[in-house]
C-alpha cells in the first residue's frame, strides 16, 4: 500500500485516512524479528519519505514524537541476531535515524537559523527548555522549529551506546540552535568523578562544545555573501561555547591535585576544545566585521566579540590553577601518563596566552621557569642524548613518551614567542647557564622539523630584539645556520686518529656561545667600539656608520684567543670552536660589501697571527690540524675568485688512501642506527683530520661509503671539503644526496666552491637553485645570495668569461624571486640590486665584450618589466645616463657605430615606440627620423617609426580606409583631418622614393611609406610608373605590392591622369598577378580589386582588352577555386561602363559556386557567408541597373532544387533578389517546387523552429514570405501551410509575425478559416493538444503576463495581411493570437469543470483581455469586451471555488468602463494604470503565493468602484512602513513605467503630482541604483508620450 510501487495519490489517501494503523505497526516493532525490522524501516524510507509527491505534514504526523520513541527501544538490541555478527536490529534503526534526523530540510529536520532566534510573526513567550537562560516567565525569545529532535536528543543515552552518541552529535552539528537548550534538560553528569559514566559524559560534551561555528548561519536570508548586520544573542553563542552549567566549577574541581590522573587528563581535554572554539568565534566574528565595515569600537559584531571574550574569563578557571596543574605534571614522573598530563597542562597555558591574554596578565607566574621543560628529557630520541647515542633500547612506551614531550616543547615554545615577560638571559635554578644555553642546545639536538622551525623563530625573536643584533636583526639567522647540524651524532669513546678523545660538539659550542652571549650583555659598546677599531684598522679610507656584524662576534673572537692561550678548553672542543668560528665568518660574507669582506679578513688575521693556529696541543698533532685546516677553509672562502688560478690540483690517489678505502668498504653496515651514525661521523672525521690529500675519486667512494651508513652524513662530509680542491663538483658526492632539506644555507657554502667551468654550466647553476629554494624562501635569503653574486662580479673584474657566467647566475635567481616572492618583497629585492655599485657601473659602461653586454641584456630581460612602471622609475637613472650619451654623441658626429652602441640606440628608440599611444603623432620629427635612418641602415625599428610618422601626417581616410585601434578615441583621427601641417614635409630628399622602391626586400612599413610619399609628393607618381615600367617589382609579392599600386593609381585618378605612359605587358602582368587564380586563405584581397578597378577605369582604349584578359582568366578558374571577394569586384564594376560582360561572368561563376558549395556537407566559414550576401546585393543592384541579364541566371541556378535538398543555407542567397516580387518573374511551377523543397526539408523544423537560430530563422521566414506572395493564388495551399504551424511560436518576434501573416494572407485569398489548424497547434514542442482549450491551457503564463505588462500598442487588427516591421520580443505572445485564440475556445469548447476554468485562469489570458480594453485599436478592444462579458456569463454558472473574487473583479471593471458616445460605437479606452491593478488582482486569486495578492485585494475590498483618473495605490505603496516596503516600492515603480503608454496616461500621473512624489524618491535615494534606475525609466517614458 505505501511502498515505492504504489502511487502517490493512493499513498497519500491511505495515510490521511489511516494513519493510526500505519502508526501502529511501530507500536510493537521492538518486538519483531530482524527481517519485519528491516522490512518496514525500508519501506518507510522508499515508499514514504524518498516519495516527494506525498506532503511533509503528513510524513510529520505519521513520524511523531511517539514513533520516534518506538523506534528508540531497537537500540537496546544491539546483539547480533544471526552468526557472524550480522542481523543487529539497533544498526539498521540507527542507520533510519539518521536518515531523517540529521539532514536540514529532510526528514523531520528542519533547516533552521542556527545561532539566531527564530523569527516570529508575533511576538510570545517561548518554552523554558527552548533557549538556555529563559526559564524566567516573561522572557520574549524566538522558538525553534526542530522542536522534534530537541525531545528526541534529550532522551537519548549517550553515555551508554556509541550508536546513541553518533545520533547526538550528528543532531547537534546539523542543528546548532538546539545546543544551548539541551545542558539544562539533559541528564549529563558533568561533576567531575572517576567512573567511565562520567569520562564518557565529558568527552561527549567536549565534542558537542567543539563543533563548528555555523558561518553559514550569519549570511542574510536568501543570500551566500552578504552578513547579517546583527550577531546572535551572547546566550546562545555561550550555550554553544561555555555553558553556565557550572563549567569553571567543574573545570575547576576536575584539573585540582586531588583529582586523578584520568579525570585531570580528560578535564583537560575538554577545556583545550571549548578554548579553541572560543579562538574560533572570535576569528569569524572578526572576519563578519571586517567584511561589513565595522567601525571596531561601535560595530555590533565587535562589540558581541568583546561580551563573548568577557564571559569567556568569567567562565574558565582561574589561570593560576592552570598553572598549579602545569607544575604538578612537571613534578611527576618520567612515565606515559606523566607525558599525557604534561603535554595536556601546556597545552592549557599556551591557549591561556594566546586566547586569554588578559586573565594571564592578572596572574604572577615567572614564565621563564617553563624552560625546563625543554631541559628534562629533551636529549634523547626524537631531540637527540647529548651525553652518548644509544638508541636501540628504547620500547613503544618511551617512544610514545618522548613523541608526546616534543609536542609539549612546541606548545612551550610558542607560549615562550607570545610572551614579552620572557628573559632569556635569566640564569637556570642551580646552573651558570642562561636560558639561551637550553633553547640553543634544543634546537641543536632537536630532529623534529617543526620543532626545530618553532625554536628558530623563538630565538629570532628574542635576540633580534637584543643589544646584541639591533644593528641588523636578520643576522640572527645566519648566526643560527652556524651552528653544528642536527643529525652530528658523536659515539662515547670516539677519538682522533692521534688517540685524542672526542666529545660531542654541541656541548662545547652552546656553552661557549652562552658564555660570549652574558660577557656581550655585560659590556655591549666595550665591544662595539672595538669593532669599530677593527673597522678602521683594516678600511681606514671607508668611513662606515653602522658595524658590519653583531658585537658578539667581536666577543666571540676574543674569547677564542684567550680560551686558546690559557688552554681552557680540551682539544676537541677547541676544534669545535673553530669550526662554528669558520662557519659563521663563511656564512657572514654573504652579508657584506667589500668593506666587510676587508673586516673579516683583518679579523681572520688576527686569530692567525696570535698564535691560536699554531702548535696549541703538541701531542695532538690531529688536532692542530683540523684547526689549521678550518682557518685555511676560512681563507678560502674570503678570498674566493681572487686567485682562481692558484687552485689545488689534485694528481694520482694515494695507495695508503686507496688500501684505506678498500679496508672500510668491506666492512659491513652495523645493524643499530647508533651504530651506523658512530661510524659514518669516524669516516668524516678522517677526511677532516687527517693529512692526506684524497682525490675526487677517492672522495667518491668515501662518501659512497658514508651514505651507505647514514646518508645524513654527507652533508657533514661536504661541509669538511677545502674550497681550493675542487673536490665537490668532481667527484660524485652530490649525485648521491637526495634531500637537500637538512642544511641552511647550503647556496653559499656551494658557491664558495665553484669556479668559473662551474658558474658556465647550467647543470650546475640549477643545483645552486636548487639549493636556494629548498628552504622557504625568504628576501633576506635571496639578498645574501645577491651580495655573494655581486661580490663575485666585482672581483672577477677584468676576466670577462666569468663575469658573464657570474650575471647569469644572478639572472637566474631574480628569475626565481618572482617564484616565490611578492611583490614587495620583490620590488625590495630589484631596489637593493639596481642600487648595488657593481651592477651600475656593468650597465653605464661603455668597455663591456659581447659576452658580458648580452649577459646584462639577458639579466635586465629576467628581472624587469619595461611595461611597469616601478620596473621604469627603478631603472630611470641607468636608462637617462644613456639616453644623455646618445643624445652627445648624435648631436657632436662622433656617435659610435659599434654593435653594442647600435644595439642601445635600437633599445631607446624601441621605449619611445612603445610609450608612444597607439594612433597618436609620434614625437620624434621625419627628419631627425631620417637621420637616425642614416646611422641604423637597415633598421627595421627606425622605418616602422618613420612609416608611423608619415602616415599620421595625412588626412584620415585618404587612402579609402580608416582602422581604429583597440581604445584609440576619435579625437586623434579628427587631429589628421586637417593637412595644413604637412607643407613641410614636401622638402623631403628627392632621392627618398627611389632609395624605398629599389630596396631588396620590402617590409610593410616600406610600402607604407611609399604610400605616404605618393600623397605627399605628386613628383612621386611619375617616378613609380618609371619603376613599374623597369619590372623590378615582379621580386615583391602582391600582397606587399597592392596598396602601392592603389595608392598610385588613387593619385592618377585624383589628378585626372590615366595610364598610358604604363607599357601594356605591365598592365597584363599586374592584371593576372592581381586577379586570383586560386582561394588564399589568410590574407585579404581588397586591395587587389580595388586595383582591378582603378587599372579598368583609367586604363582607357585599353580596357575592352583588360577585360577580355580578364574573362578569359576568370573562365579557366575552377568553380569551388573561386576567390571569396571576386563578388565585391563585381560590384565594384556596376558603375564601369564596358564591364557589363564581365560582371555577367563573374556573377555566372558565382552562383555555380554557391550551388555546389550549399549541395555539399562544407560547413558556413565567415568569408563564404559574406561571398553569398555580396552575391545577393550584386544581382539586386545590377537588375535596377540594367547591366547584366542576372534574371535568368538566377532563375536557372537557384530555380533549381539542388542547392535546397541537402541544406537550408540558400535562404541567404535569394533573400533580397526574391523579396521584390517585380525583380524577377519565376514560373508558379518553380515557386512552388522551391516551396516544397524548403517546406518539406528533414531540417526545416530544426532550423526554423523554436530552438534555431534566429538569425536563420529570420531569413528563411523572409524567404517564405516572398515566395509565397509571388504567386498567392499557387502558393497558398494547405499543404503549405500545414508545416507554418509546425514552427509558429506564437511571439512578437519578425519571424513569428511573418508567418502569422502568411497564414492571414491565405485566408485572405482562399476564403478559408485556419481555426482547425490553429486548435491542433501547440505553443509547447512537448506537448500535443486536440482542441482550442487545450490550447489555451498550454499557454507560457509568464509570457503572456510579459505582454500584458509590455502591451504593444502599435499592434492593430488586419495589419497582419501585410508584415509591419515593429518592435519584436520573443519573450512575449502575439496579443492578436491570443485574443482569436481566446475567441475560439469560448466558441468551440469553454471549460465545463472548475480545474479547466483555473487552469484558463492561470494562463493569464483572461488577464490579456483585460489589458486589451486599454489598447489604441477599437477592434481590440471591442473583441476583448465581448469575450469578458461572455467569461462573466460562463464563470457564473461554473463551480469554481475563486467564482466570487472573479465575479468582483469583473463587477468592478463593468463599472469602470463609461458607455460609448455613439451606440454603435466601439468601447472606450480605459487608463492603463486601471486595467493594469485589475489584471493583477485577478492573476493574485489563482496565484495566491504571490506577494501582491493581498495587498491588490484589500484595496479593492475597500472601494465599491474604481476611480478611473487616479492611480491606484500610489500612495501606500511608495510610501510603505511595513517590513517589504523596499519591495513595494520597487514593484510601485515598475506599474507607473509599464502604466505610461499614452498622453491620457499621462494625463492621470499630473493630476496627482506623482513625477513630483517620485523624483523626491530619486533625490533621497543616492545609494539605491535599482530604485533611480526605475524612477530614470519612467522619466524617458514620459518624455517619449508628452
Amino acid at each position: 500500500m505505501v511502498d515505492q510501487d504504489a502511487a502517490s495519490l493512493i499513498k497519500t489517501a491511505f495515510l490521511e485516512q489511516r494513519r493510526e494503523v500505519f502508526a501502529s505497526i511501530f507500536k510493537g516493532l521492538v518486538q519483531d524479528q530482524y527481517a519485519v525490522i528491516q522490512k518496514v524501516l525500508q519501506v518507510s524510507w522508499e515508499g514514504v519519505w524518498s516519495d516527494p509527491k506525498i506532503k511533509r505534514t503528513t510524513k510529520l504526523g505519521l513520524f511523531n514524537e511517539v514513533t520516534i520513541s518506538h523506534l528508540l527501544k531497537l537500540y537496546d538490541r544491539a546483539a547480533a541476531e544471526r552468526l557472524g555478527g550480522e542481523h543487529v536490529p539497533a544498526d539498521i534503526v540507527h542507520h533510519f535515524l539518521l536518515a531523517i534526523c540529521t539532514h536540514p530540510g529532510q526528514g523531520i529536520c528542519f533547516r533552521d537559523r542556527g545561532w539566531y532566534l527564530r523569527e516570529t510573526d508575533e511576538v510570545g513567550l517561548a518554552e523554558p527548555e527552548d533557549v538556555e537562560g529563559t526559564r524566567q516567565k516573561g522572557v520574549h525569545v524566538g522558538k525553534i522549529y526542530n522542536k522534534i529532535l530537541a525531545n528526541i536528543l534529550r532522551v537519548l543515552k549517550v553515555n551508554e551506546d556509541p550508536r546513541q552518541q553518533e545520533l547526538a552529535l550528528k543532531i547537534t552539528a546539523a542543528c546548532p540552535e538546539l545546543v544551548a537548550g539541551y545542558w539544562s534538560a539533559a541528564s549529563l553528569t558533568l561533576e567531575p568523578r572517576l567512573s567511565s559514566k562520567w569520562i564518557a559524559n565529558i568527552s561527549f560534551a567536549a565534542q558537542v562544545l567543539s563543533q563548528a561555528v555555523p558561518v553559514y548561519s550569519f549570511l542574510l536570508s536568501g543570500s551566500n555573501e552578504l552578513y547579517n548586520p546583527t550577531p546572535p544573542p551572547l546566550l546562545v553563542i555561550m550555550g554553544n561555547l561555555l555553558p553556565s552549567v557550572g563549567t569553571k566549577a567543574l573545570f575547576t574541581k576536575g584539573l585540582q591535585a586531588n583529582s586523578t590522573a584520568i579525570v585531570q587528563h580528560c578535564t583537560a581535554l575538554a577545556l583545550a576544545k571549548c578554548l579553541q572554539k572560543l579562538a574560533e568565534v572570535v576569528r569569524v566574528f572578526k572576519m563578519v566585521g571586517t567584511t561589513l565595515e565595522e567601525d571596531e569600537e561601535e560595530g555590533q559584531w565587535s562589540r558581541q566579540r568583546r561580551e563573548v571574550e568577557k564571559e569567556a574569563r568569567r567562565r574558565v578557571p582561574e589561570f593560576q590553577v592552570i598553572v598549579a596543574f602545569s607544575q604538578q605534571c612537571l613534578a611527576s614522573s618520567n612515565t606515559a601518563k606523566h607525558a599525557l598530563l604534561s603535554e595536556s597542562s601546556q597545552r592549557l597555558l599556551w591557549l591561556y596566552q594566546e586566547y586569554l591574554p588578559d586573565v594571564v596578565a592578572e596572574a604572577r607566574f615567572e614564565i621563564g621557569k617553563l624552560v625546563l621543560n625543554l631541559v628534562e628529557g629533551s636529549f634523547a630520541s626524537f631531540s637527540g642524548d647529548h651525553e652518548g647515542v644509544s638508541m636501540e633500547q628504547e620500547d613503544t612506551c618511551k617512544e610514545t613518551s618522548t613523541a608526546l614531550r616534543s609536542v609539549k616543547h612546541l606548545h612551550v615554545l610558542r607560549l615562550l614567542s607570545g610572551s614579552d615577560q620572557f628573559a632569556w638571559a635569566g640564569k637556570v635554578a642551580s646552573s651558570s647557564h642562561t636560558y639561551l644555553y637550553v633553547l640553543l642546545k634544543t634546537f641543536c639536538n632537536s630532529r623534529v622539523r617543526a620543532l626545530r622551525a618553532t625554536l628558530k623563530e623563538l630565538l629570532q625573536h628574542v635576540l633580534s630584539e637584543s643589544v646584541l643584533f639591533q644593528e641588523d636583526p636578520d643576522e640572527v639567522e645566519i648566526w643560527l645556520s652556524a651552528l653544528p647540524f642536527h643529525f652530528v651524532r658523536r659515539g662515547q669513546g670516539t677519538e682522533a686518529p692521534d688517540g685524542a678523545p672526542l666529545t660531542d660538539e654541541v656541548d662545547a659550542i652552546v656553552a661557549f656561545l652562552d658564555d660570549c652571549a652574558q660577557r656581550c650583555l655585560k659590556t655591549p659598546y666595550r665591544y662595539m667600539e672595538a669593532l669599530s677599531a677593527l673597522v678602521q684598522t683594516s678600511t681606514p679610507d671607508i668611513h662606515r656608520r653602522e658595524l658590519f656584524a653583531s658585537p658578539l662576534l667581536m666577543t666571540v673572537f676574543e674569547q677564542v684567543t684567550a680560551k686558546v692561550s690559557g688552554r681552557l678548553m680540551t682539544p676537541s672542543d677547541t676544534l669545535a670552536v673553530f669550526t662554528f668560528v669558520r662557519r659563521l665568518l663563511v656564512m657572514l660574507v654573504a652579508k657584506q660589501d667589500d668593506s666587510g669582506y676587508h673586516n673579516l679578513l683583518a679579523m681572520l688575521d688576527q686569530l692567525d697571527s696570535s698564535g691560536a693556529a699554531g702548535q696549541l696541543f703538541p701531542d695532538q698533532p690531529s688536532i692542530c690540524f683540523g684547526i689549521r685546516r678550518e682557518l685555511s677553509i676560512a681563507r678560502a672562502c674570503l678570498r674566493h675568485l681572487r686567485d682562481d688560478g692558484c687552485r689545488v690540483t689534485e694528481g694520482p690517489s694515494d695507495k695508503t688512501i686507496a688500501t684505506f678505502l678498500d679496508r672500510i668498504e668491506q666492512v659491513p653496515v652495523p645493524p643499530s642506527e647508533s651504530a651506523r651514525m658512530m661510524s659514518a661521523f669516524e669516516l668524516v672525521d678522517w677526511i677532516r683530520l687527517v693529512d692526506v690529500e684524497p682525490s675526487p675519486a677517492d672522495i667518491s667512494r668515501l662518501a659512497s661509503v658514508v651514505r651507505r651508513f647514514y646518508e645524513p652524513a654527507l652533508w657533514a662530509l661536504i661541509d669538511y671539503l677545502h674550497p681550493s680542491h675542487s673536490h665537490l663538483w668532481d667527484s660524485e658526492i652530490l649525485k648521491l644526496l637526495r634531500d637537500w632539506s637538512p642544511v641552511d644555507g647550503a647556496f653559499g657554502w656551494l658557491y664558495f666552491h665553484c669556479t668559473l667551468m662551474q658558474f658556465q654550466d647550467r647543470q650546475t647553476r640549477g643545483v645552486l637553485l636548487t639549493a636556494l629554494c629548498t628552504h622557504p624562501v625568504t628576501l633576506t635569503r635571496l639578498e645574501n645570495a645577491i651580495h655573494l653574486i655581486t661580490h663575485g662580479i666585482t672581483v672577477s673584474m677584468g676576466r670577462h668569461d666569468l663575469t658573464a657566467a657570474l650575471l647569469s647566475l644572478l639572472s637566474d635567481v631574480v628569475g626565481r624571486a618572482r617564484e616565490h616572492l611578492s611583490k614587495k618583497d620583490l620590488r625590495r629585492l630589484k631596489v637593493a640590486v639596481v642600487q648595488c655599485d657593481t651592477i651600475q657601473g656593468l650597465c653605464i659602461s661603455q668597455d663591456l665584450t659581447f659576452k658580458v653586454h648580452e649577459a646584462i641584456r639577458e639579466f635586465i630581460a629576467a628581472s624587469f618589466d619595461p611595461t611597469d612602471a616601478e620596473d621604469q622609475i627603478l631603472m630611470s637613472s641607468i636608462s637617462f645616463h644613456w639616453v644623455e650619451m646618445m643624445t652627445k654623441s648624435l648631436s657632436s658626429g662622433g656617435f659610435d657605430e659599434s654593435a653594442i652602441a647600435c644595439d642601445i640606440l635600437e633599445g631607446i628608440l624601441g621605449t619611445l615606440q612603445r610609450r608612444t599611444p597607439q594612433g597618436s603623432i609620434p614625437k620624434i620629427p621625419v627628419q631627425k627620423l631620417l637621420e637616425l635612418q642614416v646611422v641604423l641602415p637597415g633598421s627595421a625599428l627606425v622605418e616602422d617609426m618613420l612609416s608611423v610618422a608619415l602616415v599620421s601626417q595625412l588626412p584620415a581616410g585618404l587612402d579609402g580606409q580608416i582602422a581604429f585601434a583597440t581604445g584609440q578615441p576619435l579625437s586623434t583621427v579628427l587631429s589628421r583631418t586637417n593637412p595644413s601641417h604637412t607643407s613641410y614635409l614636401r622638402s623631403l630628399p628627392f632621392d627618398l622614393t627611389p632609395q624605398l622602391l629599389e630596396k631588396e626586400t620590402w617590409t610593410d612599413s616600406t610600402a607604407s611609406i611609399v604610400v605616404a610619399l605618393l600623397y605627399l609628393n605628386p613628383t612621386c607618381v611619375q617616378t613609380c610608373v618609371a619603376w613599374l615600367n623597369t619590372k623590378r617589382w615582379t621580386r615583391f609579392g602582391m600582397h606587399m605590392l597592392a596598396p602601392v599600386l592603389a595608392a598610385l593609381l588613387d593619385c592618377t585618378a585624383l589628378t585626372s591622369g590615366d595610364l598610358s605612359q604604363v607599357n601594356d605587358d605591365v598592365l597584363d602582368r599586374l592584371l593576372n598577378q592581381l586577379f586570383p587564380g586560386e582561394r588564399r586563405h589568410g590574407s585579404s584581397l581588397t586591395w587587389n580589386f580595388e586595383c582591378i578597378h582603378k587599372i579598368l577605369e583609367l586604363s582607357g582604349t585599353r580596357s575592352t582588352r583588360l577585360v577580355s584578359a580578364l574573362q578569359e582568366r576568370i573562365q579557366g578558374i575552377p568553380i569551388m577555386d573561386f576567390a571569396f571577394e571576386t563578388t565585391l569586384l563585381a560590384r565594384k564594376l556596376l558603375g564601369v561602363s564596358g564591364c557589363g560582360a564581365l560582371m555577367t561572368n563573374i556573377v555566372d561563376h558565382a552562383l555555380q559556386w554557391a550551388v555546389r558549395h550549399l549541395s555539399g556537407d562544407a560547413a558556413d566559414s565567415e568569408d563564404s557567408s559574406m561571398t553569398l550576401e555580396n552575391l545577393s546585393g550584386t544581382c539586386c543592384n545590377a537588375a535596377k541597373d540594367a547591366q547584366i541579364a542576372s534574371g535568368g541566371a538566377v532563375v536557372d541556378h537557384l530555380g533549381s532544387p539542388s542547392p535546397l535538398r541537402r541544406e537550408l543555407r540558400a535562404c541567404a542567397v535569394p533573400n533580397r533578389r526574391l523579396s521584390s516580387p517585380r525583380s524577377l518573374h519565376f514560373q508558379p511551377v518553380v515557386v512552388n517546387r522551391l516551396l516544397q523543397n524548403v517546406l518539406q526539408h528533414q531540417h526545416f523544423i530544426a532550423i526554423c523552429g523554436k530552438r534555431g537560430s534566429p538569425s536563420q530563422r529570420n531569413q528563411m521566414t523572409r524567404l517564405l514570405d516572398a515566395l509565397f506572395r509571388l504567386h498567392p493564388a499557387s502558393t497558398c495551399q494547405p499543404a503549405h501551410i500545414e508545416p507554418l504551424f509546425q514552427v509558429y511560436g506564437g511571439t512578437m518576434s519578425s519571424p513569428d509575425r511573418r508567418l502569422l501573416s502568411i497564414m492571414r494572407l491565405f485566408e485572405a485569398e482562399k476564403r478559408t478559416s485556419l481555426s482547425p489548424f490553429f486548435s491542433r497547434w501547440s505553443p509547447s514542442s512537448d506537448s500535443t493538444v486536440s482542441e482550442a482549450l487545450e490550447v489555451v491551457q498550454t499557454l507560457d503564463p509568464v509570457y503572456m503576463l510579459r505582454t500584458c505588462l509590455a502591451f504593444p500598442s502599435w499592434r492593430r487588427f488586419g495589419e497582419e495581411k501585410g508584415v509591419k516591421e515593429g518592435p519584436a520580443d520573443d519573450s512575449m505572445y502575439d496579443p492578436l493570437m491570443a485574443v482569436v485564440l481566446s475567441a475560439q475556445m469560448l466558441v468551440e469548447c469553454p471549460p465545463t469543470t472548475p480545474l479547466g476554468w483555473v487552469k484558463v485562469f492561470r494562463s493569464n489570458v483572461v488577464s490579456l483581455l483585460i489589458r486589451c480594453l486599454s489598447a489604441k485599436d477599437p477592434n481590440i478592444r471591442e473583441t476583448a469586451l465581448c469575450q469578458i462579458a461572455s467569461l462573466w456569463e460562463s464563470v457564473q454558472m461554473s463551480d469554481m471555488h475563486e467564482k466570487p473574487q472573479v465575479i468582483y473583479v469583473f463587477r468592478l471593471l463593468k463599472h469602470a468602463i463609461y458607455p460609448p458616445t455613439n451606440a454603435d460605437g466601439p468601447p472606450r479606452r480605459l487608463p492603463t494604470f486601471t486595467t493594469l491593478i485589475l489584471l493583477h488582482a485577478l492573476r493574485g486569486i489563482f496565484y495566491p503565493s504571490n506577494f501582491i495578492y493581498p495587498r491588490t485585494a484589500r484595496f479593492l475590498l475597500q472601494r465599491p468602484e474604481l476611480d478611473v483618473s487616479d492611480v491606484p495605490m500610489l500612495f501606500g505603496m511608495l510610501y510603505s512602513s511595513s517590513d517589504e516596503w523596499k519591495k513595494e516600492r520597487g514593484w510601485m515603480l515598475r506599474m507607473l513605467g509599464d502604466g505610461m503608454v499614452s498622453t491620457a496616461d499621462w494625463k492621470v500621473l499630473k493630476r496627482r503630482h506623482t513625477w513630483d512624489l517620485v523624483a523626491s524618491i530619486f533625490q533621497s535615494s543616492k545609494n539605491d541604483t535599482t530604485v533611480r534606475a526605475g524612477i530614470l525609466e519612467i522619466f524617458f517614458l514620459g518624455v517619449g508620450t508628452k
